[in-house]
């Protein structure tokens, strides 16, 4: 009943806890169930043990006592009547144990950053008690956000190890860019957007799209551009996060300029790709790790609009298309998914390419199956509740989608007939064309704000002092001892430059640095360096 208080009820031994009609222990031995809960988990080394609802705190020293030295435990409580209870009796103390108190499935996550995400590599799921069964979906969206924290912990790690190096280098070869080009923010319209993804779901949209071209703002994923432009529909906004070469394919043609067209971008894009857009390029800035850089960048004046690290260019684009515009998003093209084996849209380089390579030996289609063949596929439902073949990246980049979406759901609608549900509603191709015939005409497409720029001057300091930075980095490098002292100051050098080895498979203990690790940082900041004068040298 509302208001009703949480009741303790005295047992032959301990009490347990009632409320809302609920026990949270059985009313015989209350503690001895919640301690063999405790011990029914096989424990698995640096994992996070969710315990969903703190109840009385049975069981959780030992839920403790029984786990691994290098695991944690994080209850979450989301009733502010049982947490007070819990406290009133005193909740267990130990450094491997933290209790929150939220309904926030963020605030979860956050709860997991203070204990350091990079020390788990799975969350398990250890209830303790019934508690949970008082709001089963918001535990179970606590722990899918605590699984996606620590999914996108390691996957940002791997692609940091692979890829930190070339998103610095890229980042670094922009910044002559910056003098032509704005800030994202710069961009807005009235207009509602469509945002266009490259999935098989984008070839059923393209007629209410040509039909309708004056009634929204369209922002594509680079990848949709040429099925796009086959077409005749030209987007107003192509956003590109790719560090590497490869999407170039995009914008071969006619594509690359693209009338009106502007693209925005990630700071760390391929520079070849952004040359492209000279004078129509629009930079935002993707935190890949947690860099001082960042810090210089934003006392100079240098560092655009800040992204989330959202991994797949369509969850950007999302992201993008909901900061331009306060008017309603129309997703298509973002299937997140493989709809009859297929992987993306007509006109698409992919397809393209698979066109080309196609003989009478290797029939148009057998490449895509040979690739999906060699993937491990996962079978869940669409949105139309049919099932669909998917894999764990792409389902992955759905949930952080869905994430994306969840505090702007009410103006989000999907018009993709295929693909992964996104949690957004879902509408039918007339739906969404009498949606846009709504929408008046006499509004402009896009809108620029032209004071957004980057100040020249401001580049110019930025790359000296970084030069001065990192020259004073080497030759600290190259005359240091093996005493704490030299060490300490070594270290405190070698944190401001962490872009130079944020990349390294190994974690450096910066209070102590081994020679080695000194010896390959010296390597790369005097690589850096080298880079930053060459950059110097066109500003």
């Amino acid at each position: 009943m509302p208001g009703e208080e949480p009741l303790l009820l005295q047992t032959d031994t301990d009490p347990t806890l009632h409320w809302r009609g609920l026990d949270f222990y059985p009313r015989t031995d209350p503690v001895p169930y919640a301690r063999r809960k405790a011990r029914v988990f096989s424990p698995l080394p640096q994992s996070l043990y969710f315990v969903p609802s703190l109840g009385l705190g049975y069981g959780l020293p030992d839920l403790l006592e029984a786990l691994p030295a290098d695991c944690c435990v994080l209850c979450v409580e989301v009733f502010q009547e049982v947490m007070k209870v819990a406290v009133d009796r005193g909740i267990p103390r130990d450094p491997r144990l933290l209790v929150v108190r939220t309904e926030d499935p963020d605030a979860a996550a956050a709860a997991l950053r203070s204990m350091g995400t990079g020390r788990f590599r799975r969350v398990v799921e250890a209830p303790l008690s019934a508690g949970y069964r008082l709001a089963p979906e918001l535990y179970v969206r606590i722990r899918r956000r605590l699984e996606q924290e620590v999914m996108r912990f390691w996957q940002n790690r791997l692609t940091l190890i692979a890829m930190g190096s070339l998103q610095v280098r890229n980042i670094i070869a922009n910044l002559p860019l910056l003098r032509d080009a704005r800030d994202f923010s710069a961009l807005s319209t009235t207009l509602p957007v469509v945002l266009a993804g490259a999935g098989p779901s984008l070839e059923g949209s393209l007629p209410v799209l040509a039909r309708n071209r004056d009634k929204f703002a369209l922002v594509a994923v680079d990848t949709a551009l040429p099925t796009l432009t086959s077409s005749g529909i030209y987007p107003d906004v192509v956003v590109a996060l790719e560090a590497q070469a490869v999407n170039n394919q995009d914008f071969i043609g006619e594509t690359a300029s693209a009338a009106g067209t502007v693209l925005a971008c990630d700071l760390s894009v391929h520079p070849s790709a952004a040359r492209l857009f000279a004078g129509r390029i629009f930079f935002f800035s993707s935190e890949f790790a947690p860099l001082h850089f960042w810090e210089r960048l934003d006392r100079h004046g240098l560092r655009p609009t800040a992204f989330p690290a959202l991994g797949s260019v369509g969850v950007a684009a999302a992201h993008a298309a909901l900061r331009i515009t306060r008017e309603s998003v129309f997703l298509t093209g973002l299937d997140m998914s493989f709809p009859g084996a297929k992987t993306h849209a007509n006109g698409s380089p992919h397809v393209l390419t698979m066109l080309a390579g196609s003989t009478r030996l290797e029939p148009v289609g057998q490449a895509s199956y040979r690739v999906l063949a060699g993937r491990s596929l996962l079978r869940l439902l669409d949105k139309h509740g049919r099932p669909i073949l998917t894999d764990r990246v792409l389902s992955g980049y759905r949930d952080n989608l869905a994430e994306e979406l969840r505090a702007s759901t009410g103006r989000v609608l999907d018009c993709g007939e295929t693909g992964l549900p996104l949690g957004a509603r879902v509408i039918s191709a007339a739906r969404f064309e009498e949606l846009l015939q709504s929408v008046p005409t006499s509004a402009p497409g896009l809108l620029v704000n032209q004071e957004k720029g980057f100040d020249g001057a401001r580049i110019e300091g930025f790359v000296a002092a970084e030069r001065s930075l990192l020259a004073e980095v080497a030759n600290a490098a190259a005359g240091s001892g093996v005493s704490a002292q030299a060490g300490g100051s070594l270290g405190a050098l070698l944190a401001e430059v962490d872009y130079t080895w944020a990349h390294f498979p190994d974690v450096p203990d910066l209070s102590a640095p081994d020679r080695g690790f000194v010896a390959r940082a010296r390597v790369a900041a005097l690589y850096y360096g080298e880079r930053l004068r060459r950059i110097e040298s066109v500003l």
